[in-house]
């Protein structure tokens, strides 16, 4: 009979310390490293719809940035630019050199920002559902807006779809429990510290990576047209644009998956 321990998809987990933080990282599978940075709702544990289809190729490695899910938040600095310090001392402590980086929403501020300052660490990149690289305005709209108070239940988030919620409610109870997990940094706080770190488009013209964009056609959050000038900009990047909204990888898996791992096989 074959046992799980049979598929290969072997786990480790671990903890490095970086500027007085203890940041948790989990490792599965085998092959070329593929990072995944999760975004403002997430934690290393929103992934678990990617993980067995990308570590059947991959080294996957998920982590959490400071105050989410396992790590801790002593300094009190938080967003991206404290996350991409974060993501380095994790690559150091693993001993990876090149790796696929990617990042979605908040993640994908991560994700861009660290293929711009350590472009010999970058594979290739892929940015999902983000509006990093966007105009400044459209982070400064998410600043100001009223959360979906109706839409803070069990079964829903705003993140999340109202058609999908309502047809996989229970999915939406695991979304929130996951989202739960961690000291959980101030919303606000994070989203001005992405408001505060922007990527003009002549700095984006540098971007040395082969670079997929994956946006989704019913976003409220980060709709895809925040991103055309961005990817025009970039000297080899792609947008793909798959139904669903902003947690497209949580909502519609298979499509997301797939395009990934496309890409990916391309290079």
């Amino acid at each position: 009979m074959t046992s799980l321990a049979d598929t290969g998809l072997r786990r480790s987990v671990g903890y490095v310390d970086s500027e007085g933080e203890r940041i948790y990282y989990e490792v599965t599978g085998a092959g070329p490293p593929l990072v995944l940075c999760h975004g403002l709702g997430g934690n290393h544990a929103i992934w678990w719809r990617q993980i067995e289809a990308f570590a059947a190729e991959h080294q996957v490695i998920t982590w959490d940035m400071r105050g989410f899910g396992n790590s801790t938040l002593v300094s009190g600095e938080v967003g991206p630019v404290a996350a991409r310090r974060d993501l380095l001392a994790v690559l150091d402590h693993l001993g990876l050199d090149r790796v696929t980086v990617l990042g979605q929403s908040l993640g994908g501020y991560v994700a861009l920002g660290f293929a711009l300052e350590h472009p010999d660490r970058i594979e290739t990149l892929v940015l999902s559902t983000t509006l990093a690289g966007a105009d400044p305005t459209y982070v400064a709209r998410l600043r100001t807006a009223e959360p979906a108070h109706d839409r803070t239940n069990r079964h829903e988030h705003p993140v999340l779809s109202v058609l999908f919620c309502l047809a996989e409610p229970d999915l939406g109870v695991l979304y929130n429990q996951i989202s739960s997990f961690g000291a959980r940094p101030s919303p606000l706080a994070v989203l001005e510290a992405m408001a505060a770190d922007s990527f003009p488009l002549p700095r984006l013209a540098t971007l040395a990576a082969r670079t997929l964009v994956i946006m989704a056609g019913d976003d409220p959050h980060c709709p895809p047209a925040a991103l055309v000038p961005a990817v025009a900009a970039m000297p080899d990047a792609t947008m793909v644009e798959l139904s669903g909204g902003h947690s497209a990888y949580y909502e519609n898996p298979a499509d997301w998956n797939r395009t990934v791992l496309e890409f990916l096989r391309q290079g």
